[in-house]
């Protein structure tokens, strides 16, 4: 791969020596230390036939397994997840060169303007994917498939893996609170007397965003873009949440999805925010008063996009990228999505015609209605979409340190 062309941000968590170091390893010397994802094979120039590379963030996007997809296609899915931590992504993809060894990337919305300025993907043609066309205008219209510095250029830079505009479990019965439809308040997790000692929020600096949010909704705290904040927004808002977290207000900062769903099983919360995913496992655990929130003041909405790197535009197998990208898009991928996950799919409406006509039954028939309400009401909220690398960053960061360490 070329070396980096485009601007480097400052945000990025990483340091440009270490390229040569990685390079220098390639050629035979033990990489000690070295992310478990680089220990794999390196990918040859020519792709093996019939196998599609995936390297994602996040388990939570995977339909159970890929058997669906290779009984369908005869490809073989061979993918890996690293963390879920936009800064590791980019050091890996820009550093550590992720596309020699991956046909396709996906990653939390918000990181595709650092691989776009420094030519580490390529545009989709998305006449190669077929479902594309069908694809609801609102989803081909959010910045994070066509985000580009000339919007008019019209290309598109990622493909759909699945999203969701996340908000917080609770308990309605045990707080006297209404259940979705119905909409309740943030509070409910930072600054509520029925929930002090049993709520949580985690330690991604996201979540101070989030925070941010119900702050501005509530008018505690002046916020312009809680997705984007100042520094003196950033420390405005730890302030308070540094205020809440002395009067007891949080059982605990959860660092996983598996802490999460933890919590809600054991009892330890009343009010969480969290993934939906840990709902839904808690819910499969018995405990199917336990919801997730329709929310007053808006969601963290977001999306997993798939990206085709630079190195795999030239490696023989794009058709079968494309037949992958395209599946992605499909009623299978949606009717397996949505009941287990509760995410949207590209194409939920594919996911319907699935359900019916394969016989899958009720469940999966409401679960998909319920992913396609979501564009409905979830996605038309004015707050927020998700940004992973806001222009302040660090200064985001150093505040959500700050509210951690008080």
């Amino acid at each position: 791969m070329a070396e980096i062309k485009g601007k480097i941000s400052k945000h990025l968590y990483f340091n440009l020596s270490r390229r040569n170091f990685i390079k220098g390893a390639a050629a035979g010397t033990a990489i000690i230390g070295a992310p478990a994802i680089l220990k794999g094979l390196t990918r040859h120039a020519k792709a093996e036939s019939g196998v599609v590379r995936f390297l994602m963030t996040a388990p939570t996007m995977i339909p159970g397994d890929w058997s669906a997809f290779e009984k369908e296609t005869g490809i073989r899915l061979e993918g890996e997840v690293m963390k879920d931590d936009p800064g590791l992504f980019l050091n890996e993809l820009l550093v550590n060169d992720a596309g020699d060894r991956f046909d396709l990337i996906s990653t939390l919305s918000g990181a595709e303007q650092e691989m776009i300025d420094n030519e580490a993907i390529v545009p989709i043609e998305v006449a190669n994917v077929p479902n594309w066309s069908g694809m609801p205008e609102s989803i081909k219209q959010v910045p994070y498939l066509t985000r580009d510095l000339k919007p008019e250029s019209g290309k598109v830079w990622g493909s759909p893996l699945a999203m969701n505009a996340d908000s917080f479990g609770y308990f309605p019965d045990k707080l006297g609170e209404p259940a979705p439809p119905e909409a309740v308040s943030w509070s409910l997790v930072f600054e509520d007397e029925r929930t002090m000692g049993k709520s949580a929020t985690g330690t991604m600096y996201y979540y101070l965003e989030e925070c941010a949010m119900f702050c501005k909704g509530a008018g505690k705290v002046a916020v312009n873009d809680p997705a984007n904040m100042t520094p003196q927004e950033a420390n405005a808002v730890a302030d308070y949440m540094i205020e809440r977290k002395k009067a007891g207000q949080f059982r605990s900062f959860h660092t996983t999805f598996d802490d999460q769903v933890q919590l809600i099983k054991n009892g330890e919360v009343i009010a969480i925010r969290c993934w939906e995913p840990a709902v839904k496992e808690a819910q499969k655990a018995g405990m199917t008063n336990f919801v997730y929130a329709n929310a007053i003041e808006g969601y963290m909405k977001w999306m997993h996009a798939c990206y085709i790197p630079t190195q795999a535009a030239d490696r023989g197998n794009l058709e079968e990228v494309y037949t992958f990208l395209n599946w992605l898009m499909s009623g299978a991928y949606a009717a397996a999505i949505s009941p287990l996950r509760g995410y949207v799919s590209g194409r939920p409406d594919l996911g319907a015609e699935y359900a019916k006509s394969n016989g899958l039954g009720d469940d999966v028939g409401a679960a998909i209605a319920e992913a396609q309400d979501k564009l409905k009401y979830k996605f038309n909220h004015e707050q927020m979409w998700f940004t992973a690398v806001p222009e302040h960053l660090q200064d985001i960061q150093a505040a959500t340190d700050r509210v951690l360490n008080a």
